[in-house]
């Protein structure tokens, strides 16, 4: 069976699942071609400290939608590498913050640029309009699996 022929039929979740594990190993295979020692989890981690410049590892832990004890790990590893820095936070004793380090900061462009050119390849074949029709609907369906059912049927 090819990877892309979903086993059930017609199936969204299915179909997007298999999306998103070939752009992961895509985009892993093209910063290792660039050079960038970093895996999909890892960047993550950096693409939120590249935005924030600091968090916390709850934070992190929220935004990349694994438990802190993962992503103490991926920091560990960050860390190692001398890419990022982990400190307690003055105001709370029971809380880490993590900044970049110079090395972490210089690394920001080179990844978004491969990124970018990630993104540019995956999307070159498809219609613009379908394109944004498929971010719409996809989009909502995120929204509608995030929000908190009220039905008696989903709390069962």
């Amino acid at each position: 069976m090819n990877r892309c022929e979903c086993p059930i039929a017609h199936s969204l979740g299915c179909l997007t699942n298999q999306a998103a594990i070939v752009a992961r190993t895509f985009f892993s295979r093209r910063l290792e071609l660039h050079g960038i020692d970093m895996t999909i989890e890892q960047f993550k981690v950096m693409v939120v400290l590249w935005k924030e410049k600091c968090s916390t590892q709850q934070s992190i832990a929220d935004f990349v939608g694994k438990d802190k004890a993962s992503v103490a790990r991926l920091i560990a590893g960050l860390e190692k590498r001398s890419l990022i820095a982990r400190n307690t936070d003055k105001n709370d004793k029971r809380c880490n913050l993590v900044t970049l380090t110079p090395q972490g900061e210089i690394l920001e462009k080179p990844t978004m640029d491969v990124l970018s050119e990630a993104i540019d390849f995956l999307h070159k074949d498809i219609d613009p309009k379908e394109l944004e029709i498929t971010m719409r609907v996809l989009t909502h369906m995120c929204q509608t699996l995030n929000t908190p059912q009220t039905s008696s049927k989903e709390s069962e």
